[in-house]
């Protein structure tokens, strides 16, 4: 069906009408059942056309889509590190897909650029770097490569053009750490089986005296000991790494340390928080995902560092076909590990210019806030048990005599809640992450009060199937 209205105008329209649907599906429906993949590929139009589609009808099928794609913005979301939708980021977000600038230069990128450049110079000052270099990546997992590598750079100066000789290099990480260190020691090619991973404490927080001894352990081995990384906030309990204790044994030894902070380092927007990335600014390397805490758009990510020209030194090339004048600085391409590079920044400084700092600082507060709200009702519930409390957002529980991995499938199922588990002290729990900005308090309570009613159910269902008699 041709439409009388000019197409960027038509697709104004076709957004503001999925995106309005979508808020009202999430009222009624706060969390989208699963569907079988057979079933979705049966109902809706995936298959790609022979012959192109107009937009209404191109709009019509992706509305369809969106119906049965699941909600991370929702009051019922508490499955993963992220959540909600801030209107204000998502206003950024929208602008740069229409913009479609690549940010490798300022000649391409023009204010974008500068955008990005005093988000860098705002988060390194944030995390203690007094003038950071920088640059934005496609997430965490990302960054913490990046991170590797310059500390690879640093051990190896040769490794960029002759590649790795010489003894095994060794990257230190707690057994607690993101999976991306393992990922990012392997695509170096140091090699997995050169990650040590270091015993930590009954919170989850590194052991330094561990730590000390697999330097010292290594160095007798004839190892060359290469980097730490250290973890703010690791993914299930929300342990923060000592990381002025971390410093000391780097500063040491003489290794790179680099700081996971994709979860947590948005700690340091709180007052109330910021201690616990106490040492940050000892670091050479940090991580930090805005996706997460601070509420932009999936991805939206940084790498920061504290000594600038490290990241053009392992990164930047010739090519003069795309840089072509402009001062270094204003091409971000010289220190990216991607070429073409998506517009991640103005999400955030439109959400930043919205919230200011601010803002933030009680956005951050509110969800600590939650998290001590949700231990304490696991602590007044007899048949729940809170298994440690909460570090910093994350709250794991169990519940007596009901398995985490079928509570938290029933919950979803049912359309109640989406909420996951993990393992803690090898036992599987119920992890909660209070990191969703649309979740109120009203939303934490009935998500609780449901859990409890639906764990009742199972141990009734169970006790059913073994004949135990009330």
């Amino acid at each position: 069906m041709d439409s009388p209205l000019d197409p960027l105008e038509h697709v104004a329209d076709l957004f503001t009408r999925i995106l309005l649907e979508r808020q009202a599906q999430e009222a009624r429906e706060p969390v989208v059942r699963p569907q079988d993949p057979d079933v979705l590929r049966s109902l809706l139009e995936i298959a790609l056309p022979e012959e192109g589609q107009d937009l209404e009808t191109v709009g019509q099928r992706l509305s369809q889509l969106v119906k049965y794609t699941p909600s991370t913005a929702s009051g019922a979301f508490f499955n993963q590190l992220f959540g909600g939708r801030e209107p204000a980021a998502l206003l950024g977000e929208t602008v740069a897909a229409a913009l479609n600038n690549s940010m490798y230069t300022y000649k391409v990128g023009g204010a974008q650029v500068l955008v990005e450049l005093e988000l860098i110079r705002e988060m390194g000052q944030r995390v203690g770097f007094e003038d950071a270099d920088g640059v934005f990546t496609p997430g965490g997992s990302l960054s913490n490569l990046v991170g590797m590598l310059l500390a690879r750079d640093r051990a190896r100066p040769q490794s960029r053009t002759e590649g790795l000789r010489g003894p095994s290099l060794r990257v230190y990480t707690s057994n607690q750490s993101h999976y991306s260190v393992t990922k990012a020691i392997s695509m170096l090619s140091i090699g997995s089986d050169h990650l040590v991973r270091v015993d930590v404490d009954a919170r989850g927080r590194m052991d330094c005296a561990a730590l000390r001894e697999a330097v010292r352990g290594d160095l007798a081995a004839g190892y060359q000991p290469m980097m730490v990384n250290a973890t703010a906030g690791t993914t299930v309990l929300g342990a923060f790494d000592p990381l002025d204790e971390i410093a000391d044994v780097c500063e040491e030894f003489g290794l790179w340390m680099h700081v996971d902070g994709a979860y947590g380092g948005s700690a340091v927007l709180d007052p109330g928080q910021a201690h616990l990335l106490s040492g940050c600014g000892r670091a050479d390397s940090v991580a930090w995902d805005a996706h997460k805490l601070m509420g932009a758009q999936l991805s939206c990510s940084v790498i920061l560092v504290r000594e600038r020209g490290l990241l053009a030194q392992s990164l930047d090339e010739n090519a003069s076909y795309l840089f072509q004048g402009d001062d270094s600085t204003l091409n971000p391409g010289t220190r990216s590990i991607q070429c073409g590079r998506r517009n991640d920044a103005l999400k955030l400084w439109t959400l930043w210019q919205a919230l200011g700092h601010r803002g933030l600082a009680e956005r951050l507060a509110r969800f600590r806030r939650l998290a001590l709200c949700a231990a304490q009702i696991v602590r007044d519930a007899p048949d729940l048990e809170l298994v440690r409390d909460p570090e910093f957002i994350n709250v794991c529980f169990a519940v007596e005599g009901v398995s985490a991995e079928e509570l938290c499938q029933q919950l979803t199922e049912r359309g109640l809640a989406m909420v996951g588990y993990a393992l803690v002290d090898g036992r599987a729990v119920v992890r909660l992450v209070l990191v969703n900005g649309q979740a109120t308090d009203e939303d934490l309570r009935a998500l609780m009060d449901r859990l409890k009613e639906v764990a009742a159910e199972l141990r009734l269902a169970t006790a059913g199937r073994l004949g135990v008699v009330f």
